[in-house]
């Protein structure tokens, strides 16, 4: 009969126990580099889209100021497809008075960046962030408004229209091409 001795068995149980720790502490340092990556492209892209809707509205602001009606400005936005292979979400939220580009990771609440809408206009703004809009506002472009669009999207647009002394700014999709 073979004897082992308890020496070696431990050993073994020991060696086993640090492999496996450090195939966890790898995953762990992974996750974190990878979220870092992930909150600085988040912030990029929230700034991207605040300040394509900042230059809408001064774009639309300039051009039909002293108008009652304007034709709908829009930008289309060159986003990536997805963040490391997670898809995100954008939306714009008013807090406190204030409006803000909402970008966030589809699943996870804890991944998101924010960054403020800094337009300033001689008319008055109102962003779409949900309910209704004035009827047929939008009813003569190809523009569908939304609520929040997902970034891999290769139709997605931030839109402005000027309608009485409002301009009128969303999201939204190019549903003509």
């Amino acid at each position: 009969m073979v004897h082992v001795s308890i020496q070696h068995i431990i050993g073994t149980v020991a060696l086993i126990g640090l492999a496996i720790s450090l195939a966890l502490a790898y995953q762990i340092v992974v996750g974190y580099v990878e979220e870092n990556a992930i909150k600085t492209q988040l912030n990029q892209i929230a700034e991207y889209v605040s300040m394509s809707i900042t230059n809408t509205i001064s774009l639309t602001d300039f051009t039909y100021g002293v108008l009652s009606t304007s034709e709908a400005v829009s930008k289309r936005l060159n986003l990536p497809l997805d963040l490391s292979g997670k898809p995100c979400n954008i939306t714009i939220v008013e807090r406190g008075g204030r409006y803000y580009v909402h970008v966030s990771v589809v699943g996870r609440k804890d991944l998101y960046a924010e960054s403020p809408i800094t337009a300033s206009s001689t008319q008055r703004m109102q962003m779409f962030t949900g309910g209704d809009l004035p009827e047929g506002l939008l009813e003569d472009s190809n523009i569908e408004p939304r609520v929040w669009v997902y970034g891999g999207s290769p139709n997605i647009v931030v839109w402005c229209l000027k309608a009485g002394d409002i301009i009128y700014v969303g999201l939204g999709l190019l549903t003509g091409g």
